[in-house]
């Protein structure tokens, strides 16, 4: 009779594990953490200073209110290094139940100045279309307490740096 060799099957269990782990690590640019982080949702708005490092979806948790929002993505905004946010379109997910948030990069390789070298929301169309309906996310909802989102929303967004030589 032979005996099971259990490192084999520990090693298989535990590559087994890893296929279904969503947890993304950064790899991006990022810059010293931020205090503070502002939002616009206006290209048009962003000051010439301003370099852009890193496009993002996020993925919201069900049931997030406009202020669970808001904070969740100055959190990440900040640790990253980022001072300003734009926040593009936002669509629901029906389909996806999330307990919690998870943002998704989409690049760029290396930092640009935003208002010469912005080229559009073209990053993340494999997610994106897979969304449903586009729902009005701008400053009415932003950081509001009396509004919840029973789906999770899929959010566009850029991380920039401003005030600063980069």
């Amino acid at each position: 009779m032979q005996k099971p060799n259990f490192f084999f099957i520990i090693l298989i269990i535990f590559f087994l594990s890893a296929c279904g782990a969503r947890d993304t690590v950064y790899e991006g640019i990022r810059f010293p953490e931020t205090s503070t982080s502002e939002i616009t949702f206006q290209e048009h708005t962003i000051p010439a200073d301003c370099s852009a490092f890193s496009h993002l979806l996020m993925n919201t948790k069900m049931n997030s209110s406009g202020q669970d929002i808001a904070e969740a993505m100055h959190l990440e905004a900040q640790g990253k290094g980022a001072n300003l946010v734009l926040v593009g379109m936002a669509r629901t997910l029906v389909e996806e139940e999330l307990e919690t948030n998870r943002f998704d990069y989409y690049g760029p390789e290396y930092v640009y100045n935003f208002n010469k070298i912005w080229l559009g929301w073209k990053f993340g169309f494999d997610a994106w279309n897979d969304g449903d309906n586009l729902i009005g996310l701008g400053t009415d909802r932003w950081g509001s307490t009396d509004i919840t989102f029973d789906h999770s929303l899929l959010i566009k967004a850029v991380f920039l740096r401003c005030g600063e030589d980069i």
